[in-house]
């Protein structure tokens, strides 16, 4: 079971989101804490999946994907697995969530253009276990935030 993070947690977390490429020696030195105690809450909080990633974050549309959709799909009853490794296989699928209300899936895709969005929601609709689909383009993101300000507040 994961203990709630503490204030040393949140203060890593937050200098982390700052500088993503700060080293351990210099976490140390800025949080006022001892080197061994950022290399073993660093390794806790990834062992316990609270920490996930270092990698850099992408703008979709400064790499060229200027478009936005979210499609909500209902699926065949017992397939749910079987249909998120077929959708998670499309590149351009960059979340799945399983939903409740109208709908089993909330499916977030991102597209070079409306015809390339029109290619990718093809893939997604021929899957077999796929019975319907409804799709919305995201005309701007108004906010767009990870949740280390949850946390580090």
């Amino acid at each position: 079971m994961r203990r709630p993070l503490d204030d040393i947690d949140r203060r890593l977390i937050a200098a982390l989101d700052a500088d993503p490429k700060i080293s351990h020696a210099q976490l140390a030195r800025d949080l006022d804490i001892a080197r061994g105690t950022v290399y073993s809450r660093l390794d806790r909080l990834e062992h316990e999946g609270v920490i996930t990633g270092y990698g850099p974050e992408i703008a979709p549309a400064a790499a060229g994907l200027d478009v936005l959709a979210f499609c909500t799909l209902e699926i065949a009853q017992g397939s749910h697995d079987e249909t998120t490794e077929a959708i998670a296989a499309i590149a351009e699928v960059v979340e799945i969530h399983t939903i409740t209300g109208p709908g089993d899936l909330l499916v977030r895709v991102v597209a070079r253009s409306n015809d390339h969005l029109h290619e990718v929601l093809q893939r997604i609709t021929h899957i077999p276990t796929v019975l319907r689909s409804q799709s919305q383009l995201a005309l701007a993101t108004s906010l767009s935030r990870t949740v280390v300000h949850l946390v580090t507040n």
